[in-house]
């Protein structure tokens, strides 16, 4: 299974112990591989900066964290899939470009969507769910 994740997620996963925390330990132990962009790189170390004060070098830790455990996809950022959040659509097309099965998010304009391009796009506890079946 092959699996993006959004900025939401994988900032709750890296500074919580909760769901989405427990989905990247899934894909850091191979259960399923983990499809990103430069764009989601750049935004997640963007929110860790900004959101939440941690140094540059802080989060380009972070960032190279995620990175060593997923599959780095070069996206166009034409794809426009989201129409109520534009910033989305990289999530979208990473998605595409990677051919990831599903999008798993905690974004309600993403989460609104269902699925798209015939991708799911579905809660950090709902991946779980799967996982164990």
């Amino acid at each position: 299974m092959r699996v993006v994740l959004d900025t939401n997620i994988l900032v709750s996963a890296l500074l919580w112990r909760g769901a989405p925390y427990r989905c990247l330990l899934a894909l850091q132990a191979g259960l399923a591989d983990l499809i990103v962009s430069p764009p989601i790189l750049e935004e997640l170390k963007a929110v860790l900066v900004t959101k939440f004060r941690h140094t540059v070098a802080e989060a380009e830790e972070a960032a190279e964290l995620i990175q060593s455990a997923a599959e780095v996809v070069e996206i166009s950022g034409r794809l426009r899939a989201v129409p109520n959040d534009p910033s989305d659509d990289k999530f979208v097309e990473t998605a595409q470009a990677g051919q990831a099965d599903l999008i798993v998010s905690g974004d309600r304009h993403l989460l609104e969507l269902g699925s798209t391009a015939d991708i799911p796009v579905i809660t950090a506890r709902e991946f779980l769910d799967r996982l164990v079946r």
